[in-house]
């Protein structure tokens, strides 16, 4: 279906033709013959040739609808198509743990160390990247937790996100509690009947008035399954002091009681990414969960295409001025 962004721009397209008879007029009345004080002795020529030009009607139509189409495409004409959703798919609902924890240095990339949160953030990139009708938003938590992208369908958009995220914009400690429960409030009035929160944390719960076990309780019963992600390896692990500074070893303790008993209330899994081969086992797991008819409005795709009247009137006024003779005297 063929829109126009600003219609009121079309009010402009008798212009070019009022311009060209008003230029007429104008050379019209520059050829009345006037007392000359001097005699040329080629007098009569010239006023045969000025009667001529003045008198000379031919429509300059090139340059005409070359002005018309530049109107047009300052109107902005664009075209919308309806995108259909695939038919299946899923609600998903992202919390990722930002606490200082995911600095630590545990995972290896390609033989270097990568923090924590380097190689979630690098699998999650993949996960959305093999999404087919799915929807899905982002949660972030340390001492709190914020949303970041709601459920949606532009996950592009979401992995433009995901690839923002730094530890520390939330603070240093883990609100799990909070985080669930900021998760059903998004999931909830999703009327989709599969709606799933996968949780990605390396803690224990730190912070927040809300209890992890309290938010799973409600989760279950808003119908909300939960996938827990335990990320880390268990026992000492390197865990960076600065930019110079060598890293010093840690242990940093993983609640694996707590997140296996939130999967379980709800319906869920839970699992330990120890390495990078486990994560990408969970997420191929995760890819497996049953998918759902969507009943949902076709997606609007807006292409502007005012580029095409722009290109043709820009190309007619080239030919037009090419074609006109031109004053080349001094």
């Amino acid at each position: 279906m063929l829109q126009l962004a600003t219609p009121l721009w079309l009010l402009a397209l008798p212009l070019p033709w009022l311009l060209w008879q008003a230029s007429i007029r104008f050379m019209k009345n520059r050829a009345v013959p006037h007392r000359a004080a001097i005699i040329h002795p080629q007098a009569v020529l010239l006023s045969q040739l000025s009667r001529s030009a003045t008198t000379n009607k031919a429509t300059p139509w090139l340059w005409l609808i070359g002005c018309m189409l530049l109107i047009i495409a300052l109107s902005r004409p664009q075209w919308f198509s309806d995108n259909e959703y695939p038919g299946q798919g899923r609600d998903f609902m992202l919390a990722i743990d930002l606490s200082g924890s995911m600095r630590a240095l545990d995972y290896t990339i390609d033989n270097m160390p990568v923090s924590r949160l380097d190689m979630l953030k690098r699998v999650v990139t993949g996960f959305l990247d093999h999404r087919q009708g799915d929807r899905a938003g982002l949660i972030v938590f340390a001492d709190d937790a914020f949303t970041l992208t709601p459920v949606t369908t532009d996950l592009g958009l979401l992995k433009t996100v995901v690839d923002q995220i730094r530890n520390g914009i939330a603070g240093e400690k883990t609100a799990l509690g909070t985080a669930i429960m900021l998760a059903v409030k998004r999931l909830q009035d999703h009327e989709h009947p599969s709606r799933i929160l996968i949780l990605f944390t390396d803690g224990t719960n730190t912070a927040g008035t809300i209890q992890p076990l309290d938010a799973a309780l409600l989760a279950h019963k808003h119908g909300i399954r939960i996938y827990t992600v335990g990320i880390g390896s268990q026992g000492i692990v390197p865990f960076p002091r600065g930019p110079v500074e060598p890293p010093e070893m840690a242990e940093l303790p993983l609640d694996e009681t707590t997140l296996r008993t939130i999967a379980t209330e709800t319906g869920g899994r839970y699992y330990h990414a120890t390495d990078m081969e486990s994560m990408q086992q969970i997420v191929k797991d995760i890819e497996q969960l049953e998918t759902l008819p969507i009943e949902e409005n076709p997606l609007i795709k807006r292409q502007e295409i005012y580029g095409l009247p722009l290109g043709i009137g820009l190309g007619l006024l080239l030919i037009s001025w090419f074609r006109s003779p031109h004053d080349v005297s001094n």
